[in-house]
């Protein structure tokens, strides 16, 4: 339990810091007041100020905000003000901590592809199991036999093989197996298992693996491009949900944090590609055209742009803090829905 809130916290502190750092150097480099730094929300626990800034540890984990003089109606015409910098630089800033969790991304599957995994051949079916007393144990079939082809027919990976067996479950199958270098065919017919309840051969089939490391410059490159795939997939999942493909499913933190959890026990790789996900995930959700969120900042800036002139700051901070309320309560809900599921497992 220790071991999975720590690993929880670090996850976090991977998401949200990186996230608010981007705000926060580059709106320092514009010279941008930044009044406070936090991490987490909801009360302060303790904190320190240095350089005009306040750096905040609060109560929940959970998020974290870098607060910019200026971007409240009260603040617009104070010394280092968010809105007395050019349009430009106040686009860049809020772009900035999506930036971070995209770089964070890319870093984490990096590594991943570093330390190296097994890949798996999906193209290839290899016998993994052979039950004892099966029509495959009869004709002599082993672990590691590879199947190429039933009844003459090449298979397409081991989701083929599982295809044509149960296409010709009640005939004869003949099937062409290569084992060490040598190619040869069996006669095989299914029989019912009692133990399935249904008609089978007897064997376990499972694409072949072959472990893979990458050099630091390839595992940027894949590290970068698998990055930019789970974008469009997420993407792609989205548009599934708008028109009803796909079914909403939303988790919150405390499915986030059995995720975390899960992950850790099965090994460094599936964490941090976790976490990757989990970033990229962040990142892109961030820019979203939603009120409270980077993204709904940027769209007023945009429209800004369009109009020449900026809105009215107090009409921008009312729809801020309904989108902001509307967010909490839907986190709300997901939190609460997290915790049915955990008690009811």
């Amino acid at each position: 339990m220790i071991t999975t809130i720590i690993f929880v916290l670090v996850t976090f502190i991977l998401l949200i810091i990186p996230h608010e750092l981007g705000h926060f150097l580059l709106a320092k480099s514009f010279g941008m007041q930044v009044d406070r730094f936090s991490f987490g929300m909801g009360p302060k626990l303790i904190g320190f100020k240095r350089g005009g800034t306040e750096y905040v540890l609060s109560l929940i984990p959970v998020g974290g905000f870098v607060k910019i003089r200026g971007m409240q109606s009260d603040e617009r015409n104070l010394p280092g003000s968010f809105y007395e910098k050019p349009l430009r630089n106040r686009i860049l800033v809020l772009l900035s901590g999506s930036a971070m969790n995209y770089l964070v991304a890319i870093i984490l599957f990096s590594v991943v592809f570093m330390i190296g995994s097994n890949v798996f051949n999906m193209e290839e079916a290899v016998i993994n199991e052979v039950k004892v007393g099966s029509p495959a144990a009869l004709v002599s079939l082993l672990p590691g036999d590879k199947i190429l082809a039933i009844n003459g027919e090449e298979i397409e990976g081991w989701e083929g093989v599982s295809v044509a067996i149960k296409e010709n479950i009640e005939n004869d199958l003949k099937l062409t197996i290569q084992r060490e270098g040598r190619i040869f065919d069996v006669q095989i017919k299914a029989a019912f298992d009692p133990q399935l309840d249904k008609m089978a051969i007897g064997v376990t089939i499972t694409p072949s693996s072959t472990f893979v490391r990458y050099n630091f410059v390839d595992s940027l490159l894949k590290g970068s491009e698998r990055v930019f795939f789970l974008t469009g997939a997420i993407f792609s999942a989205l548009g599934g949900m708008v028109i009803g493909r796909v079914p909403a499913q939303f988790t919150g933190p405390v499915g986030i944090a059995q995720f975390i959890g899960e992950s850790a026990k099965m090994g460094i790789v599936p964490l941090l590609s976790l976490i990757a996900l989990l970033s990229v995930n962040l990142g892109l959700f961030n820019l979203f055209p939603i009120p409270a969120l980077d993204g709904g900042r940027l769209l007023f800036l945009l429209i800004e742009g369009v109009r020449g002139k900026p809105l009215d700051l107090k009409k921008e901070e009312l729809v801020h803090y309904i989108g902001f309320i509307l967010l909490f309560s839907l986190l709300f809900l997901v939190t609460y829905q997290d915790i049915l599921r955990w008690v009811g497992r």
